[in-house]
C-alpha cells in the first residue's frame, strides 16, 4: 500500500512523495512511521485501506499534509491545525527565540494575529513567568488556539482576545509584542506553490505588495509598548530594507535577523 501511495503522489507531482506517503499511511494505521518497516507484513483492514485512499487523493490535489493529519510540530510541541489557521513554519521559531530572549522576568507580552496559537503557546511553554496575551480577528482561529493552549499548557494559561490586530487591547501596554503578519503580495498568489491555496488567505496575503499589515502594526504598536519595549515582526525575505526604513520612520531602532537559510526574516524594533 505504501508503494502505491508513493507512486500516486509522485505521478501527481507532489514534492517529497515518499515522506508524505509514510506520514499518511502511518496516520491511517494509527502507528509510528518506523513501524511501517517493522510491521510491513501486517494486513490492513478495509477501513484503513479506505482512509489511506482518501488521504492520498486529497494530498494528490495538494492539500497540505498538516491539514490531513490535523497536527503540526512547532518548537518541539504538537499543535492542532486545520484550514482556519496558517500552518506553523520552522522559520517562525526564530521569532519565538527572540521573544524569549528579550522578555524580562514576569513581563507582559502579546502575540498579535495568533492563528493556531503557536507563537503564544511556545513562548509561554518556554517562559512560564510571562503574562501572555494573544489576539486574532478570526473566532475560528481563536478556537484552535484555545484548544492548543489548553492541551499544551492548561486552561487560562494565555489570555485570548478577538479582534483586528491591537483593537481588542485598548489601553494595554506590553514589554514585548510579537507579530507574524500576512506579508505575501496578493499579486503573486497565482505563482505560489499549490499547497498554499488551502491556507487562510487573510493569514497569508496583504495589500501594498505585502506591506499594508506591517505598516498598520507600526502605526499602532508604539502606543501599546512600554518604555524601552520591543516589537518583533516576521518579515518576507525581500523586506529587510523596507522594515528598516519603515521602523525608523515610526521611531524605532531597527535590526534585521536572517533565518537559517540566510534570508531576512525577523525585524527587531526597539522603542
Amino acid at each position: 500500500m505504501l508503494a502505491d501511495v508513493t507512486a500516486r503522489l509522485r505521478e501527481a507531482g507532489v514534492p517529497g512523495p515518499v515522506l508524505d506517503a509514510e506520514l499518511l499511511v502511518a496516520h491511517a494505521m494509527d502507528t509510528e512511521r518506523y513501524r511501517l518497516r517493522v510491521d510491513d507484513d501486517r494486513d490492513l483492514d478495509p477501513s484503513e485501506v479506505a482512509l489511506i485512499k482518501r488521504l492520498a487523493g486529497r494530498r494528490a490535489r495538494f492539500e497540505p499534509v498538516a491539514y490531513l493529519l490535523g497536527r503540526k510540530e512547532f518548537y518541539s510541541l504538537d499543535f492542532i491545525v486545520n484550514r482556519h489557521v496558517l500552518i506553523p513554519r520552522p522559520e517562525t521559531e526564530l521569532l519565538v527565540d527572540m521573544v524569549v530572549y528579550y522578555a524580562r522576568q514576569n513581563a507582559r507580552v502579546a502575540d498579535i494575529g495568533t492563528g493556531s496559537g503557536a507563537i503564544a503557546v511556545a513562548v509561554k511553554h518556554a517562559r512560564a513567568d510571562l503574562e501572555v496575551h494573544a489576539t486574532d480577528i478570526s473566532p475560528k482561529a481563536l478556537a484552535v488556539a484555545r484548544k492548543n493552549a489548553a492541551r499544551l499548557l492548561g486552561k487560562k494559561s494565555i489570555m485570548f482576545h478577538q479582534g483586528d490586530l491591537f483593537a481588542p487591547l485598548p489601553g494595554m501596554r506590553f514589554q514585548v509584542i510579537a507579530v507574524n503578519p500576512p506579508y505575501v503580495d496578493r499579486g503573486v498568489a497565482g505563482s505560489l506553490q499549490k499547497d498554499l491555496s488551502y491556507e487562510p488567505e487573510e493569514a497569508l496575503f496583504s495589500g501594498g505588495g505585502g506591506r499594508d499589515t506591517i505598516e498598520r502594526v507600526l502605526k499602532d504598536a508604539p502606543s501599546h509598548l512600554e518604555e524601552n519595549g520591543v516589537l518583533i515582526i516576521e518579515i518576507g525575505e525581500e523586506m529587510g530594507d523596507f522594515a528598516t526604513r519603515a521602523g525608523k520612520d515610526s521611531g524605532f531602532a531597527v535590526s534585521v535577523l536572517r533565518d537559517y537559510s540566510g534570508l531576512d526574516r525577523i525585524a527587531i524594533m526597539k522603542k
